[in-house]
């Protein structure tokens, strides 16, 4: 179980856990992403690469903030 997990007992009496639902890596990833992609954007095509940045860097993000610790013991 990593820090940021918190284990509960639902109401079934079975054990759970509760983590990251990956909104902080998205906002990162995002942020990360768009101003690379305005970087990187070859000519006057930036609001476009900032755009596609932005949602590239969000997905990504948010996968690798959720897919840490994938099972909580």
């Amino acid at each position: 179980m990593r820090n940021d997990e918190q284990l509960y007992r639902g109401n079934d009496g079975r054990y759970y856990c509760r983590r990251s639902d990956g909104t902080t890596g998205l906002v990162v990833g995002a942020v990360a992403g768009g101003a690379l992609g305005n970087v990187i954007a070859p000519g006057g095509s930036k609001t476009l690469g900032t755009v596609l940045g932005a949602v590239v860097g969000g997905v990504a993000g948010r996968q690798v903030d959720r897919g840490r610790g994938v099972r909580c013991r």
